[in-house]
């Protein structure tokens, strides 16, 4: 069982396995109680690959990533429930939490120029602004709520830019691949709360884009050590 999660390719076979299982019963009469199982072991399984693969140089950054992957099961759990704005919220809260521990893992604390930065600040108005337009007339209370998630998710995606030439080119961009589609992930669970409950097919793509962003982020940090093994 530990060569699984040695050998990249198996591991990702296996993840990709309970991803589409995870996938069918989602969409199937037995997904109570079973996708508090399938759901969780997901990324419980992405959380042994990364403890069985990792050779952080700091343990306080081995933490974090733990934090991580633990707030996102906690945040997997609360939205396997019942499909409610509520359950929404705080699943958002944890998953929050969840960036926030990445925030501080692929934090740079080397100067930057800020024309480095611009081209991202200029897709984060234009991400802002979109977003904003869908579902600012739906959020009501939630409004201050989301402001600082999304904030939260572009500050995660500009610690993720900022990376480049601090890491290999492979993790740098495992890992900013991983973020965008988390921010798809998201994108398209904020619609589909606030502005159209049928949006772009959500019962898979939400589920699709969350498992590639959580794949590719822990890939990434696997990646800046070269610590994996492929077959």
């Amino acid at each position: 069982m530990k060569l699984i999660f040695k050998d990249v390719k198996l591991f990702t076979l296996l993840y990709f396995l309970v991803f589409i299982i995870d996938t069918f019963i989602k969409n199937s009469q037995f997904r109570f109680p079973f996708r508090y199982i399938s759901k969780t072991l997901l990324i419980l399984i992405l959380l042994l690959f990364y403890i069985v693969n990792q050779k952080e140089k700091s343990v306080f950054n081995y933490r974090l990533v733990i934090l991580a992957l633990f707030s996102f099961i906690i945040g997997d759990l609360v939205l396997v429930g019942e499909n409610t704005t509520k359950s929404f919220a705080i699943g958002g809260v944890f998953f929050g939490i969840a960036k926030a521990f990445y925030i501080v893992r692929f934090r740079n604390k080397k100067d930057f120029y800020i024309k480095n930065l611009l081209p991202f600040l200029l897709f984060c108005f234009i991400y802002m602004s979109l977003m904003m337009n869908f579902i600012y007339s739906k959020l009501g209370l939630y409004f201050i709520p989301t402001l600082i998630y999304l904030f939260v998710v572009l500050l995660l995606g500009q610690i993720a830019y900022l990376r480049k030439n601090e890491v290999n080119n492979l993790s740098y961009y495992l890992v900013l691949i991983g973020v965008l589609f988390s921010m798809v992930s998201d994108s398209i669970a904020f619609l589909k709360s606030f502005y159209d409950s049928s949006f772009f097919y959500h019962k898979y793509t939400i589920m699709l884009f969350y498992s590639l962003s959580q794949y590719l982020i822990v890939l990434g940090i696997l990646k800046e050590n070269n610590t994996l093994v492929t077959s």
